[in-house]
Parts: C-alpha cells; sequence; structure tokens
C-alpha cells in the first residue's frame, strides 16, 4: 500500500513537471528570441544582444498604447465590479419572477462571439455619439467582463450565512451600514478574483478596440498587430518580456494583498494549510 502511494506521488510530480516545462518553455523562447542579434524573430537566436530593448524604448506608440489599455481595462473592471456586485445583491438577496432569466441574460456575453459584440456596439456607440475613444471602449468592455463579476460574487452572497445581517439588523443598523460593514467585507475575495480575471481579460481585449477605437487611442494589442505588419524584428518579443513581468508583478501584488486579509491566504494553499499538513 505505502509503494503504491509512492509510485502514485512520483506520477503526479512528472505528470507536474511534463505541464510546468510545457508552460514555460514558449516562454523561455520568448525570452531567448528578444536578445537575438538577427533582424528577424528566429529561435534559437544567432547571437545575444540587448539592442531590441533599446528600440522598444525608441517606440513611444507602444508606451501610449500600454497607458490606454490600462485606462480601459482598469475603467472596464471598476464598471463591471460595481454593476456587477449590485445586480448579483439584487437576484440572490432579493429574488424577484424572473430573476433567473435575468441572470441568464448578463451571462450570456460570455458565450456571445466577440466579433458579434465588437460590431453591435460599433452600431450602437456611433449611434450615440461616443465611438471612437476609450469611453465607448470601456463600457463595452465591462459589459463582456460583468459575467466573470456576477457568477463570482453571486456565488459568494449564496453562500453567506444571514445570521451576521439579521444581527447587525436588530441592533439598529440600517442597509447601508449592513452592506458597508457586515456582506461588503466577506465579498473581498471574490472581487479580487473576479476584478484580477476581468482585468487580464480586457487588457488582451482585440475584437471590441478594433471596432470602437480611433487610431489615436489603439490599445497595447492594436498596436503590436499593426508593428509586426511592417516589421518581424526581435522588438515584439520584448514587449512579450515585458508584459511578461507586468503579469508577475500583479501577481505579486494580489498575493500581498491576500496575505494582508487574515483567513484569504489559508482558500489559496497558504502557510495555515501548510503547518496542518505539518502537524
Amino acid at each position: 500500500m505505502v509503494k503504491s502511494n509512492r509510485l502514485t506521488k512520483l506520477l503526479l510530480y512528472i505528470f507536474a513537471g511534463v505541464v510546468a516545462v510545457y508552460l514555460l518553455l514558449p516562454l523561455l523562447m520568448i525570452l531567448l528570441t528578444s536578445v537575438g542579434s538577427g533582424s528577424a524573430s528566429k529561435f534559437p537566436p544567432e547571437g545575444l544582444t540587448l539592442k531590441w530593448y533599446a528600440n522598444l524604448g525608441e517606440q513611444t506608440q507602444f508606451l501610449v498604447a500600454f497607458k490606454n489599455s490600462l485606462i480601459a481595462s482598469t475603467g472596464a473592471v471598476l464598471l463591471a465590479l460595481i454593476t456587477g456586485t449590485l445586480a448579483a445583491l439584487a437576484i440572490v438577496h432579493h429574488p424577484f419572477p424572473g430573476a433567473g432569466i435575468l441572470r441568464a441574460f448578463f451571462v450570456s456575453p460570455m458565450v456571445m462571439p466577440k466579433i458579434t459584440l465588437g460590431i453591435a456596439y460599433l452600431i450602437l456607440f456611433s449611434k450615440m455619439h461616443i465611438a471612437g475613444g476609450l469611453f465607448a471602449l470601456i463600457l463595452g468592455e465591462a459589459v463582456i467582463v460583468l459575467p466573470f463579476v456576477l457568477t463570482l460574487v453571486g456565488s459568494a452572497l449564496a453562500n453567506l450565512q444571514p445570521a451576521h445581517r439579521e444581527a447587525a439588523a436588530d441592533l439598529g443598523a440600517g442597509p447601508l451600514r449592513i452592506f458597508f460593514t457586515i456582506t461588503l467585507p466577506q465579498l473581498r475575495l471574490s472581487l479580487l478574483l473576479s476584478g484580477s480575471i476581468a482585468f487580464v481579460f480586457t487588457f488582451d481585449q482585440v475584437e471590441a478596440a478594433l471596432l470602437l477605437l480611433r487610431q489615436d487611442s489603439y490599445t497595447l494589442p492594436i498596436q503590436l498587430f499593426l508593428y509586426m505588419e511592417k516589421w518581424q524584428d526581435p522588438t515584439i518579443a520584448v514587449v512579450s518580456v515585458v508584459l511578461i513581468a507586468f503579469a508577475l508583478a500583479l501577481f505579486m501584488i494580489i498575493k500581498l494583498v491576500l496575505r494582508s486579509v487574515p483567513g484569504l491566504e489559508s482558500l489559496f494553499g497558504g502557510r495555515k494549510n501548510k503547518r496542518r499538513t505539518g502537524s
């Protein structure tokens, strides 16, 4: 029995190692391509140089596009968090006839073809005379990522114990005070997770952005496509390396936030669970 358990554990380690190599290998290839000395992206590189990193510093359109992506993603995530949380509160805590249909309608952008949504937004925002700017993109992307917020926050609301809210109400707290002091603190994890997923999703959004934006407000994915149409040098790989570093930094920030909230890190298999395992 012990031998069987060791064999199973060894096979799981080997499987995890193969998956890790499969995930890391493309990133390693991008990193090596970014320091290649050739004039075109090539793997393995013929020589090593940092000149493409210097070339990235001269491409100011990428910096402007990165700022536009940050603004659009942050605005869309904040809008989706507010509207998604309010919608989840109405559906879960104050159910009404047709709430299930309304929930399915809010979640429908998750399965809708993105190019179809982009065309629909283009027609709608053109009629509203707001197409072409980041504000229109924020409105469109907020609808696209709303299902993430509604699903995660709605599940968290459904699992909350009503005793705390009932006790606060018995002590004379109003609905707003109950929400901000009882309900909202218990939703921090689901808000953080849904916001993180929505941010990553909107940062890479291409279809709606390509249809809605003017040239002076292009986001980073669009600028990368435009650059690749003219040039095939390793600058694109350099941008990818910078984005990987940005994603790692974002992950570390989320990790620090989780550590600052008592009890949240243990939900991800943090130190608390390890101590239990060790004991």
